[in-house]
C-alpha cells in the first residue's frame, strides 16, 4: 500500500509515516460533565491519542473548550442532522468535525462548513455507516460500491472548495463489507481512513469482530486512525485498540504477556500467575516493549520462554526462568511474580 496524506486532528498528525493512531469516545451523557471530564483523563491516561465527543445540541459545542481544561489530547466533534452543530463546534475549539453525508448532505450547508474550518485549519472526517443505507437484500460488493460512491460524492464538494484536511470512514456491522468498502476506497484515494467495525455487539462479541476486522484491515496496509466499538465503556475499547495493534507489532504499549491457554500436564494455576503478575505490571506502570513469558509445562514452554525477553517454564515442582534464551535461575509458583519484578527494574528507567 501507498503512503497516505498526513492530516492533523490538532497537533495530532495522522497517516504518511506516522504509528497507528488510536481514538476513543466518550460515552458519559453530554449533560454528565464531571463524568465527561474523568471519562476523557482515563482514555488519556490509558494512551487514547484522540477523542470524539457527541454534538447533539448547541450547549454541548462547548464540550471542547471545557475537556481541554483537563486532558491535552486533541477532541474531536461528532456530528449529525444540524449543519449548525458543525459550524459552532469549529467557533468554540474542537480539533476535527465527524460529518455524515447521509444526514448533512445540502451542498451550500457542506460548502460552508470546508469553507469555515479551512479558515480554522481544522481537519473533517466523512463518515459513513452501513446503518444509513436502508435497503434490504444489498449485496455485499453494492453496499461497499454506495458507500465508496456516497464518500466520494461528498471528497468533491469538499475538494472544490480547496479543503484537502479529510479523513474518511466506512464502517458496517459485517466485516467483508467493511473490509471491501475500504479496499475500494483505498484504490480511489490516498486520504486516511479511520477504520473499526460498527455496532459489533457485546463484549466478547465485539472484541471477536473487531479484532478480526481490524486485523485484515490493517494488516493490509489500510487504516490510519482506528477505533473499537463495543457495547461496553470506552477505557476497555481503548484497551482493545493497543492489543490489536501490538498483536501485529504495529504499535508498542509497554510488556507484552505470552502465556500458554494451559492443559492437564499444568500443575499451577497459571490463570492465577499471570493475572498476578498483569496487576504487578500496571501498578509498576511499566513502559518497557518486553514480551514475557509465562508458561505452564515443558511442551512448548522452554521454547516460548527462551524466545521471549523475559520468562518461565514450569515443570511438576518447580519454574525455570529465562532470559535473552538463557536459563538463569529456578524458582517455585509462589515466588515467581517477585522474580520477574525483580529482572524487570533492571529494564525500566530511573525515575527521581
Amino acid at each position: 500500500m501507498k503512503k497516505t496524506k498526513i492530516v492533523k486532528i490538532g497537533n495530532l498528525e495522522v497517516g504518511g509515516n506516522n504509528p497507528i493512531r488510536i481514538k476513543g469516545m466518550l460515552k458519559a451523557p453530554a449533560k454528565k460533565i464531571d463524568l465527561l471530564i474523568k471519562e476523557a483523563k482515563l482514555l488519556e491516561k490509558e494512551g487514547v491519542e484522540a477523542i470524539r465527543v457527541a454534538v447533539p445540541e448547541e450547549e454541548d459545542a462547548k464540550l471542547a473548550g471545557i475537556l481541554k481544561n483537563y486532558v491535552s489530547v486533541p477532541i474531536a466533534a461528532d456530528i449529525h442532522f444540524q449543519p449548525k452543530l458543525a459550524v459552532l463546534a469549529i467557533n468554540s475549539g474542537f480539533d476535527q468535525i465527524r460529518l455524515n453525508p447521509l444526514n448533512i448532505s445540502n451542498k451550500k450547508d457542506v460548502k460552508r462548513i470546508a469553507q469555515l474550518a479551512g479558515q480554522k485549519g481544522i481537519s473533517m472526517r466523512v463518515g459513513l455507516n452501513s446503518g444509513g443505507f436502508r435497503q434490504p437484500g444489498i449485496t455485499r460488493e453494492e453496499l461497499a460500491k454506495q458507500m465508496v460512491d456516497k464518500s466520494s460524492e461528498y471528497i468533491e464538494i469538499l475538494e472544490s472548495q480547496n479543503f484537502f484536511d479529510i479523513m474518511v470512514s466506512l464502517k458496517c456491522a459485517d466485516i467483508g463489507t467493511t473490509i471491501t468498502a475500504n479496499r475500494m476506497f483505498r484504490k480511489k484515494y490516498d486520504y486516511p481512513l479511520h477504520v473499526g467495525i460498527t455496532a459489533t455487539g457485546s463484549y466478547l462479541e465485539g472484541i471477536i469482530k473487531s479484532s478480526v476486522g481490524l486485523g485484515i484491515m490493517l494488516n493490509e496496509g489500510m487504516g490510519e486512525i482506528i477505533r473499537v466499538s463495543l457495547t461496553t465503556d470506552s477505557l476497555a475499547e481503548v484497551k482493545v485498540a493497543k492489543y490489536i495493534t501490538q498483536s501485529l507489532g504495529l504499535r508498542n504499549f509497554g510488556p507484552e504477556i505470552i502465556s500458554c491457554p494451559t492443559c492437564s500436564r499444568c500443575e499451577v494455576n497459571l490463570p492465577e500467575i499471570v493475572a498476578k503478575f498483569k496487576k504487578r505490571l500496571e501498578d509498576r506502570d511499566c513502559k518497557e516493549p518486553l514480551k514475557i513469558a509465562l508458561m505452564g509445562c515443558v511442551v512448548n514452554g522452554p521454547g516460548e520462554a527462551a524466545q521471549a525477553d523475559l520468562g518461565v517454564a514450569f515443570g511438576k515442582t518447580e519454574g525455570v526462568l529465562f532470559k535473552k534464551g538463557k536459563v538463569f535461575k529456578k524458582t517455585k509458583d509462589d515466588r515467581v511474580i517477585d522474580d520477574l519484578a525483580k529482572e524487570l527494574e533492571k529494564y525500566e528507567p530511573k525515575r527521581d
